[in-house]
């Protein structure tokens, strides 16, 4: 903003923003941006009109300890296979199915807590639960949960 000459400091970009999300400009820009590109905006006010998948299949942790690795390429991987995603550029994307994270790196978990849950339309996800064991590791020592922001840029 401060670029675009839309403020003349970082901190009165900063007000400006923080503005619009709390009056609700900005969300009514979001379905703005959701309408003109053939979608719904009524979803930002009512989520359960977005596709819904027609299972939820939890995966549990076969055993406790602590979350200390979730490979993200992998899990995407998965994700995928579901048809969250593209294998091909031909591949079509069913935009009701995916998974949810319910456990993250570091986080305390003992046999059969959910560490996932997966959205599907087909009840045949015993490779996609295969692979999300193969990548999602539990260790018996504590693991602490990474630094996710590293700093914080003010100028």
């Amino acid at each position: 903003m401060v670029v675009g000459g839309k403020a003349e400091s970082i901190e009165e970009a900063r007000k400006m923003l923080v503005e619009v999300v709390q009056n609700g400009a900005a969300l009514e820009i979001f379905k703005k941006f959701i309408e003109a590109q053939g979608g719904n905006p009524a979803v930002v006010d009512d989520p359960s009109l977005l596709p819904q998948a027609k299972y939820k299949i939890d995966v549990a942790s076969k055993q406790s300890g602590y979350i200390s690795k979730m490979e993200a390429d992998d899990i995407g991987i998965a994700a995928m296979l579901l048809g969250a995603g593209r294998a091909t550029k031909e591949s079509t994307i069913d935009l009701s199915v995916g998974l949810v994270l319910q456990k993250k790196v570091g986080d305390a978990v003992v046999i059969g807590d959910t560490i996932v849950t997966i959205h599907t339309n087909s009840l045949d996800v015993e490779n996609v639960i295969q692979k999300l064991y193969a990548h999602i590791e539990i260790s018996e020592e504590k693991v602490e949960a990474p630094q996710l922001i590293k700093t914080v840029i003010t100028e």
